[in-house]
């Protein structure tokens, strides 16, 4: 071949700087592309554009995947790594440290044609002597060969590395700054003036009473602002917002909590920042707790304006002291009633000359004041005053003031002193009474706790409560959470009522209520009568709570056994067909059992009104009183034959007889009685007896197979709700911690294992979930209430927000009226349904669902309704992949899938929770399909 061709097939290559020239020098004949002589133009045309872009760019080229790149590309192999080694190395021999990674990415350009993006992702490659971790954001785009055919793979990429550890520098940075923040107690606005969107932090929202979660408009703050302040306020923050002002943001103002009224007095600062517009796009700053500062100065300011002419008047003691011997000006009529001074002896004369007792204690606070101009307060001070011809111990909160002359310089001190030695003598005596008070709650014979705080740390407990219910020591219990220590409360229903008590300040008391405590060596069941009563503190808030326990769980067993005792009584007296009864002490009959109704034709009413005897045959009326009232007497046993008359009007013969029921002093209780017809006694009672028994037995078979069943149930509950996802959460929180740290060391093989294990776990999870919802929907209490469907359909929309948005679904709903049922299920079964049309919607088309409601007659519908009945008919109707409709009973059964778990998530549990539902409500379901044609679902409810 002549120079001149060989120019001409290089001339692609002309220019590229270094790695045009490395690419011109290379022998390509010992490399998978071949001699550059029979290169592809699509390979020439791509690698004159890559070699003389700017841009870091690298190709991968032929079924090798043989390497270039450029000069841009250049540094991001760093020193001493691969350049200049991999130009024209295959791949998976230049990148053997990522191809794991980068593999499959390759692959997917090569088979589809598709471009992909990658931003910040983490690569780490061999370079500088090491292998380094880098971020990277980079595209692969596919490059098609003379056939067509992608033949290539160009990846655009810029290493981003520092910007990554810049962000997450920027990120502690802020960290930092919210530390500095938290400990300087400010709280911190941010207002967007376009949007009226105003953020703020936990402690400002705390402070204006602010929902804690929840970005506000900017008038929602202002709400809280003292109504003298917030007019100045407004008017402060639109100056702020004006450019010509500066944005500049200084004042000072009251808030009032809205729920507790409490005002603190804040200062504000803060700047608004200004477009090229000059219009202001954001507003911040910080506001400072200057209350007891604000209070202090106002105080101060108020007592020299207005001194002179309420000095004499005020509550106060009041005096001014002149020149370092502190000689007294001035002074008041209270301050002389508080040091019991006269006048003439007091005033003109130094302190100390007239209250040497007090020079010790305050001599060094005043001449303080003095020296450096800055006021000093006390709070309960103590000190002893002789007066009233003895020595006391008296306490004061006071101010020392310093009062300077014209030139500035300070010659006189005011003190403005509160004796307070009434309240703190009270306060000690409280203190005193709250001692008695805990001595009082430890000697109580009930039981008795006190929680404090949000976390209910356990302060003090009886000895009732300690070793009755407990079955604890103190160093188990006290100064602990009740959580920790009785980790069994949560799911009852205690926690929530002590949150409650806490939260309302209301008192909460209950009888025979059932609790679950883990005291001692096993979980013991009580009936308790307790009261949760708030405990307030000085500001009137509820900072515990104190509890009262009484166990009274034998006497609720004792009276449980004998209404179980009196339940199967009159069950068993209700199947006999001889006449049962019972009367008071008295002889007043009480009760009937069905068989004497349906004897005698008369109402529970009217013969529990009239009585008996009016069905008693007329020749027999008198001897049957006369023995009836002689038994009451006596208390012997009643025994009559006498005849009855029978609802057809005819009179049978009826053996009656009665026995009194004695407790153990022998006193009579209540009387029972039998009434039998011995017309026809012989020829059945042996089979009555039998029959009696065998309904007994067969009764008491059945109850014990139903607590059986019932335990069984609990058992199961438990295990799924607590045991079988303890050892789940531990899997799944090990296996984050290997993700986080050890699983780049993991063999290919581990990592798949680690894969398979991590989702086995997530679907374990999602199938006790399911199996517990399936169960409550059986055990869950019943309360049915007229809601309204489309309140169902939007609180589940909101709670499938994310899932509804991915898949850009689309749900179109009717008016769908009102509906008598139990929310909570008819919110579970929506959202099954709704769910279930998001996951098995087709592939590349927009999931649609339509929901329909309306009336049905029975015969309109299906053949197992009933014709006469009116049914409630919801429809669901979808576009998904459908189902062929052999399958369409089988999809409501547990643990029914048609389509495999690798295809679609799930665990074959939502609809039969479906179909359990509309059972529970007395209604039908039926599904019908088509495969990928979409399914319908029809729901029948009975109208209430």
């Amino acid at each position: 071949m002549s120079t001149k061709n060989t120019e001409n097939n290089l001339f692609f290559l002309h220019g590229g700087g270094e790695m045009g020239q490395l690419t011109r020098m290379l022998d390509w004949s010992r490399t998978p592309v071949g001699d550059m002589q029979g290169w592809p133009q699509s390979l020439k045309t791509t690698l004159s554009i890559l070699l003389n872009s700017r841009f870091p760019m690298f190709l991968w080229w032929g079924p090798e995947l043989v390497c270039f790149y450029n000069d841009a590309y250049r540094p991001s192999l760093g020193q001493d790594g691969k350049h200049p080694s991999i130009l024209g190395m295959p791949a998976q021999q230049a990148w053997p440290e990522i191809w794991e990674t980068i593999k499959p990415l390759i692959d997917q350009v090569l088979a589809g044609g598709e471009a992909t993006w990658s931003e910040n992702q983490l690569i780490p490659i061999f370079r500088n002597g090491k292998l380094e971790d880098v971020y990277w954001t980079f595209s692969y785009s596919p490059v098609q060969g003379e056939s067509g055919k992608v033949e290539g793979v160009l990846v655009t990429c810029s290493e981003t590395t520092d910007a990554v550890n810049h962000l997450s520098q920027l990120e502690e940075s802020k960290d930092q700054l919210s530390f500095a923040i938290e400990a300087t107690e400010l709280g911190t606005f941010d207002y967007e003036p376009s949007t009226d969107r105003f953020k703020a932090n936990a402690r400002l929202k705390e402070w204006f009473g602010l929902p804690p979660h929840a970005t506000i408009e900017l008038g929602d703050a202002l709400n809280a602002v003292a109504d003298h302040d917030r007019q100045r306020v407004t008017e402060a923050i639109q100056r702020a917002l004006d450019y010509s002002s500066g944005g500049s943001y200084d004042i000072e103002y009251t808030i009032v909590h809205p729920e507790s009224r409490k005002e603190i007095i804040v200062k504000a600062r803060g700047r608004a920042w200004f477009d090229d517009t000059k219009t202001a796009y954001r507003f911040n700053g910080t506001l400072q707790d200057v209350t007891e500062q604000a209070l202090a100065h106002k105080r101060i300011e108020e007592s020299e304006k207005r001194f002179r002419t309420l000095a004499e008047q005020a509550p106060l003691g009041i005096t001014i002291f002149r020149g370092a011997d502190f000689v007294v000006e001035m002074a008041n009529e209270r301050y002389l009633q508080i040091v019991d001074r006269t006048e003439s002896s007091f005033i003109g004369r130094p302190l100390f000359d007239s209250l040497p007792e007090v020079q010790e204690a305050v001599e060094p606070f005043l001449t303080q004041v003095l020296t450096t101009g800055v006021p000093y307060m006390g709070t309960e001070f103590p000190v002893f005053l002789n007066r009233y011809d003895k020595k006391e111990l008296t306490y004061f909160n006071f101010v020392y003031h310093p009062l300077k002359e014209d030139d500035g310089t300070i010659t006189r001190v005011i003190v403005i002193a509160t004796e307070v030695t009434s309240m703190v003598n009270a306060r000690h005596t409280l203190e005193e009474s709250e001692r008695q008070f805990r001595n009082l709650v430890m000697q109580s014979p009930m039981a008795i706790t006190i929680f404090r705080g949000r976390d209910f740390v356990i302060e003090l407990a009886n000895s009732r409560m300690m070793n009755d219910l407990w079955r604890l020591n103190e160093d188990e219990v006290l100064g602990r959470k009740l959580l920790d220590v009785f980790p069994e409360l949560r799911g009852q229903k205690y926690p929530e009522l002590l949150n409650e008590v806490f939260d309302s300040g209301k008192i909460h008391t209950e009888t025979e209520s059932l609790a679950y405590v883990q005291g001692g060596d096993k979980l013991r069941k009580f009936y308790l009568d307790f009261e949760y009563a708030p405990l307030y503190d000085v500001d009137n808030k509820v900072s515990g709570i104190i509890a009262t326990v009484n166990d009274v769980t034998e006497r609720v067993e004792a009276r449980r056994k004998l209404e179980e005792s009196e339940a199967s009584f009159r069950l068993l007296a209700d199947s006999m067909p001889q006449f049962v009864w019972s009367s008071d002490p008295k002889g007043n009959l009480n009760y009937f059992n069905q068989s004497v109704y349906q004897f005698s034709g008369l109402q529970p009413d009217l013969i529990r009104q009239r009585g008996w005897m009016q069905i008693v045959h007329p020749d027999d009326k008198e001897a049957n009183l006369r023995a009836w009232l002689y038994s009451i007497k006596t208390g012997e046993e009643f025994c009559i034959e006498h005849r009855l008359r029978r609802s057809d009007g005819n009179y049978r013969w009826l053996l009656s007889r009665a026995i009194p029921l004695k407790d153990s002093e022998g006193t009579i209780q209540m009387w029972v009685g039998t009434s039998t017809d011995i017309h026809d006694q012989k020829a059945f009672t042996s089979e009555l007896e039998k029959l009696v028994q065998e309904r007994t037995e067969e009764l008491k078979q059945k109850n014990t197979d139903l607590e059986k069943i019932n335990k069984e149930l609990q058992s199961f509950t438990y295990i799924s709700s607590h045991d079988l996802q303890e050892p789940l959460r531990k899997i799944q929180t090990f296996a984050s911690r290997i993700l986080e740290k050890e699983y780049p060391n993991l063999s290919e093989t581990g990592k798949e294992y680690f894969k398979r294990m991590s989702v086995s776990a997530s679907r374990m999870q999602l199938l006790i979930n399911d199996l517990l919802a399936y169960s409550r929907t059986t055990t869950s209490e019943r309360k049915f209430q007229e809601t309204p469907l489309t309140e169902i359909l939007e609180a589940v929309k909101m709670d499938m927000k994310e899932e509804i948005q991915q898949k850009n679904a689309l749900i179109e709903a009717e008016s769908l009226g009102s509906l008598k049922m139990i929310p909570f299920q008819f919110h579970q079964l929506f959202y099954n349904l709704i769910s279930n049309s998001l996951k098995f919607s087709r592939p590349g088309v927009r999931p649609h669902l339509t929901i329909t409601s309306g009336l049905a007659k029975g015969p309109c519908t299906k053949n197992e309704l009933a014709a006469d009945t009116s049914y409630h008919h919801i429809r669901f109707t979808d576009n998904g992949i459908g189902f062929d409709q052999k399958y369409g009973e089988r999809i409501f059964q547990l643990f029914q899938r048609l389509n495999g778990k690798n295809e679609y998530s799930g665990t074959g549990i939502g609809l039969a929770i479906v179909k359990k539902i509309v059972e529970n409500h007395h209604g039908s379901i039926v599904a019908t399909g088509q495969i990928n044609a979409g399914a319908t679902f029809d729901i029948f409810i009975p109208q209430a």
